[in-house]
């Protein structure tokens, strides 16, 4: 079975999370390829998707939102589950994480299996040159607490379960 990881990430964290998911698919002897929604298309042969963005002011990242509906004539007809990167610092720590603006939309549009909310990171050092904004890059050097809240163990054991759902599922290309 041939699962497609794709991710939308300004910072890393993003990508670094999309890449843990594959590795634990791969575990349990999925093929699994990640790309970056910004280059991505989406394959007739996959046979499921995980598409994740980091979440910037309450939204996803443009290009994995525009990933999704620009490729849900294939991700409607086979597996895909969706996550969103962020909260960090006070709002990983304080509140509940709020689900971003795009997912209901997308989740009409696909009707994804699941969507999981991770915590995201921040490293402060990564912000000068990214592909953030001005407003961004201020909130993000001046509002929000650099460290890293993602919660690895949780992380993996989703992409446990999303390997369990598929061991289920035949491959389509049988």
């Amino acid at each position: 079975m041939q699962v497609l990881v794709i991710y939308g990430s300004r910072l890393g964290s993003t990508q670094a999370i999309a890449e843990r998911i594959a590795t634990r698919l791969r575990e349990d002897r999925l093929e699994v390829a990640v790309q970056a929604a910004s280059g991505a298309a989406a394959s007739a042969d996959a046979d499921a998707f995980v598409i994740g963005s980091g979440v910037y002011g309450g939204h996803w990242v443009k290009e994995a939102a525009e990933y999704v509906r620009r490729n849900r004539a294939v991700l409607v007809h086979r597996p895909v589950w969706l996550f969103s990167s962020g909260p960090v610092g006070d709002l990983a720590t304080r509140h509940t994480p709020v689900e971003p603006k795009e997912v209901a939309a997308l989740r009409a549009m696909v009707n994804p299996r699941e969507h999981r909310i991770f915590f995201g990171a921040l490293d402060r050092s990564m912000v000068d040159g990214s592909a953030l904004g001005f407003a961004e890059r201020l909130i993000a050097k001046t509002m929000v607490s650099e460290g890293d809240y993602r919660d690895w163990k949780a992380i993996e054991s989703w992409a446990a379960g999303i390997a369990r759902e598929l061991a289920r599922v035949p491959a389509r290309r049988a």
